[in-house]
């Protein structure tokens, strides 16, 4: 069978390129998921097949400021587009949303979700079911990414995958023998509260010393400021910093980090000496083959992974270590949009 995903722009349906109805394929799709990523300024949808065939990215405004009611009744709009796109003839297995935040058994957000105001307390699964007659499923957005990365990504040949998502924060997703683990209330996966300094950099969380404060892309970017302020000598990251310190972000960072700037460098190393420690605890509780690093800041890639591959053996039993491997996730933005439909077929279709 000729299997591909359909993909369509929310605010409209007209065929743009890498876009794909269901009345040009050849032949009919019997079974697809609905997949919905939702983030604080877009939100991704698809239709896809279970092997995740044609993974094209499409964006719609999820107008986070204007509250939970609106974010929700967009989520709505655009299924209700993807649901008409995939056709009567698509057998359609459910809908799957990816979002940020924790999601309770029964689809409640459940917390977590800052850049979504209102968020907080809705409950996502039943409006779904009621509007379409179908069944929903929803995750949080990192472990929705860690099945898709398992199931099309950097995962894919092996059974047991570790994903850190690194952002504005550190996410985590697990995969446990193929399947998604989320924990008894949907929380598994808050690799960035693990704390590898004692007394270390003040969490938001109330702890010290969490990864996410050294090795995120805001961590990155305050140990930036910290240790420019602290720096003897002026190299060209410290004037930088100097001139104007909220400019700064991780990005800026890694551009001197490839030019050999030696705070920039001690950053970089900082920053991935945090994340060995981290997936070294990982790995020592779970043992996976990989542990995967993905997120806006691993658009470094290898500079990143690399350094955290090094350092990663100092922390973690040799006996484990020696058969983890640290790998760049390989799905990039397309991730959360893929697990979300991905979530449909892991949890309906049997």
């Amino acid at each position: 069978m000729n299997q591909t995903a359909i993909f369509l722009e929310a605010e409209g349906t007209s065929n743009k390129a890498g876009c794909l109805y269901l009345s040009e394929c050849e032949t009919v799709m019997k079974e697809v998921a609905i997949g919905i990523d939702l983030g604080g300024t877009n939100l991704k949808g698809v239709v896809m097949t279970r092997d995740g065939a044609g993974r094209h990215r499409t964006h719609a405004p999820s107008e986070a400021d204007k509250g939970g009611k609106r974010i929700l009744q967009n989520v709505i709009d655009l299924a209700g587009q993807l649901m008409d796109k995939a056709g009567k003839n698509a057998r359609i297995c459910g809908i799957g949303i990816g979002t940020p935040g924790f999601v309770g058994p029964d689809g409640t957000v459940l917390g977590g979700a800052e850049n979504l105001p209102g968020w907080q307390g809705t409950q996502i699964l039943a409006p779904l079911r009621k509007r379409f007659g179908v069944r929903a499923a929803a995750a949080n957005d990192v472990t929705v990414a860690a099945l898709a990365e398992a199931r099309f990504g950097a995962g894919r040949s092996v059974r047991n995958i570790v994903c850190l998502a690194l952002g504005t924060g550190i996410g985590g997703g697990v995969v446990i023998d193929g399947q998604l683990y989320k924990g008894t209330h949907g929380m598994a996966g808050e690799i960035g509260h693990i704390v590898v300094e004692t007394d270390g950099v003040q969490c938001n969380c109330g702890m010290k010393g969490c990864v996410e404060q050294y090795a995120s892309g805001t961590g990155i970017a305050n140990l930036a400021r910290r240790l420019c302020a602290g720096a003897i000598h002026e190299t060209p990251l410290v004037k930088t910093v100097k001139k104007d310190p909220s400019a700064v972000n991780a990005k800026t960072v890694y551009q001197y980090v490839r030019k050999r700037d030696a705070v920039a460098l001690e950053v970089h190393e900082t920053a991935c000496e945090m994340l060995a420690r981290a997936c070294g605890a990982v790995a020592n509780v779970l043992s996976p083959d990989r542990i995967v690093l993905g997120g806006g800041v691993m658009k470094e890639g290898r500079l990143i992974s690399d350094e955290v591959a090094r350092r990663f053996p100092n922390h973690c039993w040799d006996a484990i270590a020696r058969h983890t491997a640290i790998v760049p996730a390989e799905l990039g933005e397309n991730a959360g949009v893929l697990g979300a439909a991905a979530l449909v077929f892991e949890e309906f279709a049997h």
